[in-house]
C-alpha cells in the first residue's frame, strides 16, 4: 500500500467515493493511486504539463496494477474535460495559479467537487471558489516541513464567510498557530516598511486587526 504525506492523507480524506477524478499537477500519481486503494468505485486521470514526471507516474501506476483504473494525460490545467469527470483535485501549488485554473466556468460545467490545497494566497482562492459559484463545505490548515497548506473542500452552491478566515474555526491549534505566525510576520514588516508605502501598511495593520478579533473571540 502507498505512502502519502499528512498533507495529501488529508486531500484524500476530502474525496468521496464513487467519483471521477483529474488530478492536476500529479507529479508521481501518488495520490491517484491512494485513492484507488482506498475510496470505492473511484477513477483518476492523472495529469501534467511536465513529461518527465508522468513517465514516473506511468511507472507507479504499473507497479500498483492500476491500469484499469488510473490514466495519464500530458494536459495544462482543465481545458476541455471529459464530462464524465465530477472532481478536480489540484494540491502543492501556489494560490494565485490555482485561482488562475479554475477561474473559467466554462471549464467546470460538469464539475461538483473542488478539492484544492493551496500553499499560499488563500484569500484568493476563497474569492474564486464564490465567483465560480461554489462554496466550501469543509476546510483545514495543516503544516508539513514548517509550510503551511490549506486543504479545502468546495461544492456547488453559495456559502456566507468571510475570504480571509472562510470557514475556519478559531478554537482549533493549527488556526491559532497558523495566524499568530502571520500576526508575528506582519508585525515584523510593518518595522522595516518604508512609509512611503503606505497602501501596504494599511493592509497589513487591517490585517492585523482581523487576526487580533478572530483569536481574542476563542471560546
Amino acid at each position: 500500500m502507498i505512502k502519502l504525506s499528512k498533507r495529501l492523507e488529508l486531500v484524500a480524506s476530502y474525496v468521496s467515493d464513487n467519483s471521477t477524478i483529474i488530478d492536476v499537477g500529479c507529479d508521481h500519481a501518488h495520490l491517484g493511486i491512494y485513492l484507488c486503494e482506498n475510496k470505492k468505485n473511484i477513477k483518476v486521470l492523472e495529469s501534467d504539463v511536465n513529461p518527465n514526471p508522468l513517465k514516473i507516474a506511468k511507472d507507479n501506476i504499473k507497479k500498483y496494477g492500476m491500469e484499469d483504473r488510473i490514466e495519464i494525460v500530458l494536459k495544462d490545467g482543465i481545458n476541455d474535460l471529459d464530462n464524465n469527470i465530477d472532481t478536480v483535485i489540484m494540491s502543492g501549488m501556489g494560490g494565485l495559479l490555482m485561482s488562475r485554473i479554475i477561474n473559467n466556468k466554462e471549464n467546470l460545467t460538469h464539475i461538483k467537487t473542488l478539492i484544492l490545497s493551496p500553499n499560499n494566497e488563500f484569500i484568493e482562492v476563497r474569492k474564486i471558489i464564490k465567483k465560480i459559484g461554489f462554496k466550501i463545505e469543509k476546510e483545514q490548515l495543516i503544516t508539513e516541513n514548517k509550510q503551511t497548506y490549506l486543504v479545502i473542500k468546495a461544492i456547488r452552491g453559495k456559502g456566507r464567510y468571510n475570504n480571509f478566515f472562510g470557514t475556519l474555526k478559531n478554537n482549533e491549534l493549527e488556526n491559532i498557530y497558523y495566524y499568530s505566525k502571520l500576526f508575528t510576520e506582519n508585525n515584523k514588516i510593518l518595522k522595516l516598511i518604508p512609509k512611503k508605502n503606505i497602501f501596504k501598511i494599511i493592509k497589513l495593520k487591517r490585517e492585523n486587526r482581523r487576526i487580533k478579533s478572530f483569536l481574542e473571540k476563542r471560546p
